[in-house]
């Protein structure tokens, strides 16, 4: 116990500023390491998720129910974001072009809004050039699909196959998706 309270009095004795910028630092770096830890696709097993993608039904903005269960016999891109959050708001472009290049090759892409009202997606989409048909937007509104998913954390992305088999998981934000990693494991999954 004795140690503890000199640790407690040797931190306190460093000025609050530094504190705050050690702080500031460690917690950067910690996510840093973090993030590029979980960038890049991961087996579901591995992260302690079902292997076969979980029933996901909502409504997209027009109201109208999307099953994923529907779209057996394509390739499924789930993403789970929201307007709030800068690494969703930065990958939705990446997202776009995804649907925008294989989109007529099978590929889908729901992007899957985490409890927000639709007029709050519609003000992002219009503030960012988006319309509102560039994805496929379902609405979460209760979250229930996010945790039926167990997604961890936003933006988080499911790459199911065309028989509804969770391939791989991006923990993260997809920055570049004409990367290999992004771009190879899409189109390996499209011609089986």
């Amino acid at each position: 116990m004795a140690n503890a309270s000199v640790k407690n009095t040797m931190w306190l004795s460093i000025p609050k500023s530094a504190r705050e910028v050690i702080l500031a630092l460690t917690f950067s770096l910690l996510a840093l390491v973090s993030y590029s830890a979980h960038a890049q696709w991961q087996s579901p097993t591995k992260l302690g998720l079902p292997q076969t993608a979980p029933p996901l039904q909502l409504n997209n903005l027009s109201g109208k129910p999307i099953d994923i269960a529907s779209l057996k016999g394509k390739v499924v891109v789930v993403n789970f974001w929201a307007s709030w959050c800068e690494p969703c708001r930065e990958e939705f472009e990446e997202l776009t072009q995804l649907q925008a290049s294989y989109g007529s090759k099978g590929l889908v892409v729901l992007a899957v809004n985490l409890a927000e009202m639709k007029p709050r997606i519609v003000q992002f989409l219009k503030g960012n050039g988006f319309s509102e048909n560039s994805l496929e937007i379902l609405l979460d509104r209760n979250s229930t699909v996010y945790k039926t998913w167990k997604a961890r954390g936003l933006p988080t992305t499911f790459l199911v196959s065309k028989s509804g088999k969770v391939e791989g998981v991006w923990v993260g934000a997809i920055e570049n998706v004409d990367s290999i990693e992004v771009k190879g494991k899409i189109e390996s999954l499209l011609r089986q």
